[in-house]
């Protein structure tokens, strides 16, 4: 009987605490903290841990570049003591906060948003986005918070204050160990370096990635996977490239144009004559380089000879092979 007043005490206490913070909520208020834990998010699919105790507040500082960013996830180691005792600790989101948290600051006051408590799990994991439109996975593991902090923040404020009175002492100092991480999109870009010809000045080009026109390749999000590349330009050949983006990152491809000039590829046996227009070619064995228009390609070898004619348009590469074969004959 003993024990189930004490439950219904610390019951009420939990209920008229929680219904005191809620109907506070979205007001401004001033509070003191035992201590404050900067962590600093990271920018890429890493985590950082840190720890503290029930009256402490975690300040989760945002990185200046959030392009790939959309939400952030706290998940809370909960001490065996914390859950035994199950609602005695009360966590907080505030926004607004004043003045800017320091490690040597206890001070604060700022806007309640959220307010939650442990229960009886030893893991606490919650979603916090950052923008409205988000592609964050909901599960059953995971509370998702319907708020979007400020942007103007920069942070998120993480606060726990014991909740419940007859707690042991031992309860106050017990560490939870507070992992942040951030919830990333499953999108990347693609930063594209050109080299011209000769290393003259790069002249105008089309960028297509997956056959549709990009006119700012350097801000366009690509969905994770492989793309197909194609440079178009009236100055250079055109360039196709495949290329693979991997989520929350940037993936360097360098392309090297090559010039526009038709280039003819001849092959023929040792010893064949080859003439260009009449004019003697001396090594078959690198490409021609020719006028756009018409030409005229002779190939002699021994008493045999073969002429072809080839229209050259600017951009294209021709190959003219020519082959000489044999032929057995048996007779009685």
């Amino acid at each position: 009987m003993k024990g189930l007043c004490i439950k219904h005490f610390r019951f009420l206490i939990f209920s008229a605490c929680t219904l005191l913070l809620s109907s506070q909520a979205q007001a401004m208020e001033s509070f003191r903290v035992h201590k404050t834990v900067l962590v600093t998010l990271p920018s890429s699919a890493e985590s950082q841990s840190v720890e503290a105790t029930c009256n402490d507040a975690v300040a989760i500082i945002l990185p200046e570049d959030k392009t790939y960013i959309q939400g952030v996830e706290i998940s809370v180691k909960v001490p065996q003591l914390v859950a035994e005792w199950h609602d005695s600790v009360a966590w907080f989101i505030y926004t607004g906060i004043q003045p800017r948290p320091t490690e040597k600051r206890i001070d604060y006051s700022g806007e309640r948003a959220h307010v939650g408590t442990f229960g009886v799990s030893l893991r606490k994991t919650i979603q916090i986005p950052l923008v409205q439109n988000n592609t964050i996975r909901r599960d059953a593991y995971s509370e998702y918070l319907s708020l979007v902090p400020p942007e103007e923040d920069g942070m998120i404020f993480f606060r726990m204050q014991l909740a419940m009175k007859g707690t042991p002492n031992d309860l106050t100092n017990a560490k939870f160990e507070i992992t942040v991480r951030p919830l990333l999109i499953d999108k990347g870009k693609l930063h594209l370096s050109t080299k011209a010809p000769d290393s003259a000045e790069v002249q105008p080009y089309t960028v297509f990635i997956d056959g549709k026109a990009v006119s700012d390749i350097e801000n366009q999000l690509l969905d994770t996977g492989v793309h197909t590349l194609s440079l178009v330009s009236d100055s250079y050949r055109n360039e196709v490239r495949t290329f693979t983006i991997s989520q929350a990152k940037t993936t360097d491809l360098t392309v090297q144009f090559r010039d526009i000039t038709p280039l003819l590829l001849i092959a023929a046996p040792e010893g064949t004559l080859v003439f260009l227009d009449g004019e003697p070619v001396s090594n078959i064995k690198e490409p021609v380089a020719v006028s756009q228009g018409e030409h005229s390609v002779r190939f002699t070898v021994g008493d045999y000879e073969v002429v072809k004619q080839v229209s050259a348009v600017n951009g294209r590469t021709y190959t003219i092979a020519v082959n000489l074969d044999a032929s057995i004959s048996e007779s009685e």
